[in-house]
C-alpha cells in the first residue's frame, strides 16, 4: 500500500548524507495495478540504526511513503542491505520516478541520495486475435490482470479491462471489409505498452429476409407477449401488438432477432405488425389477445390539494380515472407485494380515490414514485405522482372576452401559465391561495392557456382553458 501524508515540509537533506540507496532490476510488477518491482541496496553511514522509511516525490512535490507489502503487511522501518520490494508508480517526470530515503514516518527529511529510475512500459497484449463474428470484430487477449486495453479498427476505439485472470473481449461492431486490428496496454502512471496488431475480414452479411416465427397466425397470447423471427443481421427490427407501443431490438449476427415483451393496448383479435425500415419489408399478422382490464389513469397528485372554493389540504392525495365497471385499481410503492386497493370503477366507468382529510392519517402516497395495477391486467405501470394543477375559475371554460382576459382561480403553490405562443408567465398565489392575472391582448378567435406546476418535471398534471377573443369590428368610416 502506498500512503501519501500531508505535509508542507519540504525534502531538504541534512548536512551529510547518511544512506545510500541504490536500486536496479525494475520490472512491471505482475500482478498490475501500474505497480513496479525492484532491487534496492541501502547502506547506512552511521552507526547504531536499525532501519529506514523509503520515499518518493512526485512532480508536484508531493510525498509518498512506500512501506507496506504486497500483502498489505506494513513495515514500519526497512532494515539495511539488499532485497527485493515495490511501490506503486508515481511520476517524478513524464518517464522517472524519483525515491529517497528518510527515519521519519512522516513529514519526511530526506537523508540520502535522490534514485530516479525510468518507468517501465508495461507489457504488450498476448495471445491477442481478431476474428469477424458477423458484421462485427470479436477481439480477445491477455494482459495484467484488471489491466486496461485499448483496441482500434480502423478508425473506431474502444476499452476494455481485463479480468482478474488477465483475459479480456471486446466486441466491436463494423462493417463488412478489411480492417487492422490493433491492442495496446494503458499504463496509467506507467508508459502505455507496445501496440500489437493483426488482420481482419468481415464478410458480407447473409441475405436473410424478414420473418416472423412468433407468435403463428391466430394464436391466443396474454397481453404482453414474446416475438420472434428473423432478418438481415445486424437491422433494426420494429414491432407493435394491438396498437401498443413499439419495440425495437436488432437481429444478431445470425439475423435471429426476439422481443422479450411486446404490448397489445387491445383486447381480442389484433395485428402483430413487424417491420425493417433498414431494409423496406414488413409483415402482418392477426392473433388472438385474451381479455384484459382497459382502465386509465386522468390524475394522479398529491401534495397541497385546493378546490374551487379555495379550500386548502396541506398534505392530500387525489387519483383518478376510467375503467371497467366493478374492476379494483390497487398501487404499490415498489411495484411489488404488497399491494393495496385504490378504488372501484363504479357505474359512470370512472375510478376516483381522494385525501383531503387534514393529517393524521397521512395520505397512502405522495409526490413521487407510484406503481398502479388492475387484477387480471399483467401489465404493472409506473406513474410519478405530481403536484395538483391550479384551479381556474375564471374565465370558465368556452367564454367570450376581450383581448385582455383575466384569470383567476387558487393554486397550492407557484405554478406557469403557458401561452398559445409558447411563452409562460410564472404566476404566485397569495396568502389564501387565491391568485389572478390578466394576460393579453389576444388576437380575436379561439384560443387555450395551460396552467401546470412550475417543477420541471411535472408535466401530465395540467389545466386547460379554451375561450373565445371577440373580433371586435372598427369604426365606420362613412
Amino acid at each position: 500500500m502506498t500512503t501519501r501524508p500531508v505535509t508542507d515540509t519540504p525534502s531538504v537533506p541534512t548536512t551529510d548524507l547518511q544512506i545510500e540507496l541504490t536500486i536496479d532490476s525494475v520490472t512491471v510488477a505482475p500482478e498490475g495495478n501500474a505497480a513496479i518491482d525492484f532491487k534496492i541496496t541501502a547502506k547506512a553511514n552511521v552507526a547504531h540504526v536499525d532501519g529506514y522509511q523509503l520515499w518518493s516525490e512526485d512532480e508536484s512535490g508531493g510525498f509518498f511513503r512506500h512501506s507496506s507489502t504486497k500483502d498489505n503487511a506494513e513495515m514500519h522501518q526497512r532494515p539495511f542491505g539488499t532485497r527485493l520490494w515495490w511501490a506503486h508508480a508515481i511520476r517524478h517526470t513524464a518517464t522517472t520516478m524519483r525515491f529517497f530515503a528518510a527515519w521519519s514516518r512522516e513529514n519526511p527529511v530526506r537523508v540520502s541520495n535522490y534514485v530516479d529510475i525510468v518507468l517501465p512500459a508495461l507489457p504488450a497484449p498476448t495471445e491477442f486475435s481478431a476474428r469477424d463474428g458477423g458484421l462485427n470484430v470479436i477481439c480477445t487477449g491477455r494482459a495484467l490482470p484488471y489491466g486496461e486495453v485499448l483496441l482500434r479498427l480502423d478508425k473506431t476505439s474502444s476499452k476494455v479491462e481485463a479480468g482478474k485472470d488477465g483475459t479480456w473481449r471486446a466486441i466491436i461492431d463494423t462493417a463488412p471489409g478489411t480492417y487492422t486490428a490493433s491492442a495496446q496496454c494503458l499504463g496509467g502512471t506507467l508508459p502505455d505498452s507496445p501496440r500489437v496488431s493483426v488482420q481482419v475480414v468481415v464478410a458480407e452479411a447473409p441475405a436473410i429476409p424478414l420473418r416472423l416465427l412468433f407468435p403463428e397466425e391466430g394464436r391466443k397470447i396474454s397481453r404482453l407477449t414474446r416475438v420472434t423471427g428473423t432478418a438481415r443481421p445486424k437491422t433494426r427490427v420494429e414491432v407493435s401488438v394491438g396498437g401498443g407501443p413499439v419495440a425495437v431490438t436488432e437481429a444478431n449476427a445470425g439475423g435471429a432477432w426476439e422481443v422479450s415483451e411486446a404490448r397489445s393496448d387491445t383486447p381480442g383479435l389484433v395485428d402483430v405488425f413487424v417491420e425493417t425500415p433498414d431494409t423496406g419489408e414488413a409483415l402482418r399478422r392477426s392473433v388472438d389477445v385474451e381479455s384484459f382490464p382497459v382502465w386509465e389513469v386522468t390524475h394522479l397528485f398529491a401534495g397541497p390539494i385546493v378546490d374551487e372554493s379555495g379550500l386548502v389540504t396541506r398534505a392530500g392525495a387525489v387519483a383518478e380515472g376510467r375503467g371497467e365497471q366493478g374492476d379494483t385499481i390497487q398501487y404499490s410503492a415498489r411495484g411489488e407485494e404488497p399491494w393495496t386497493d385504490l378504488a372501484t370503477v363504479g357505474e359512470d366507468l370512472r375510478w376516483r380515490f381522494e385525501h383531503v382529510a387534514p393529517p393524521p392519517p397521512p395520505p397512502p402516497f405522495r409526490i413521487g414514485r407510484l406503481y398502479l395495477r388492475c387484477p387480471g391486467d399483467p401489465l404493472i405501470r409506473d406513474y410519478t405522482v405530481e403536484l395538483q394543477p391550479p384551479v381556474i375559475t375564471s374565465p370558465e371554460e368556452g367564454a367570450v372576452t376581450g383581448p385582455s382576459v383575466e384569470f383567476s382561480g387558487f393554486a397550492g403553490l407557484a405554478f406557469d401559465i403557458e401561452l398559445p405562443d409558447g411563452s409562460k408567465q410564472r404566476v404566485r398565489p397569495d396568502k389564501e391561495y387565491a391568485w389572478k392575472v390578466v394576460l393579453g391582448p389576444f388576437a380575436p378567435g379561439i384560443h387555450t392557456v395551460i396552467a401546470r406546476s412550475a417543477a420541471t418535471n411535472h408535466k401530465r398534471e395540467q389545466t386547460r382553458r379554451t375561450f373565445l377573443v371577440e373580433d371586435v369590428p372598427g369604426t365606420d368610416d362613412t
